[in-house]
């Protein structure tokens, strides 16, 4: 097993209440670079973008994904349904765009939110993986 299989198998493997903690944390340190790069929107589409690229990236929304939105984000059932109406087919792009132009620290939790996401439903799948390893070159 290459290193990076083992660090996605990591975050699989970790309990649910401490991916929620650390994606919190995660974007604790996104959103100062998502409000510089996207002032009109405070950094939400930013953020936004982030998350809805790792949930789509699959496809689907679990219900643990729901619950980690919910949870991380602060949102209730109506603001889901609001952010997922926002993803658009171009934000995987725009992610790695954000990615490739943000400090070393800051790439680190926009990974790691992202890897969050795709783990928190136990398993992560080839789109998942090949997303979250563009982030990485």
């Amino acid at each position: 097993m290459t290193g990076f299989n083992e660090l996605m198998q990591k975050y699989v493997n970790t309990d649910y209440a401490i991916l929620a903690d650390l994606a919190k944390e995660a974007v604790r340190h996104l959103m100062p670079e998502c409000q510089r790069v996207d002032p009109e929107h405070d950094g939400n589409y930013m953020l936004a973008s982030l998350v809805l690229a790792a949930i789509g990236a699959d496809g689907t929304l679990t219900a643990l994904e729901k619950k980690l939105l919910q949870e991380v984000l602060g949102l209730d059932e109506a603001g889901v349904q609001k952010l997922l109406k926002m993803y658009d087919p171009q934000m995987p792009e725009l992610v790695n765009y954000f990615a490739d132009n943000m400090g070393e620290d800051t790439k680190a939790h926009a990974i790691m939110l992202v890897t969050i996401f795709a783990a928190v439903d136990e398993k992560i799948c080839k789109e998942e993986t090949d997303f979250i390893r563009k982030l990485f070159e």
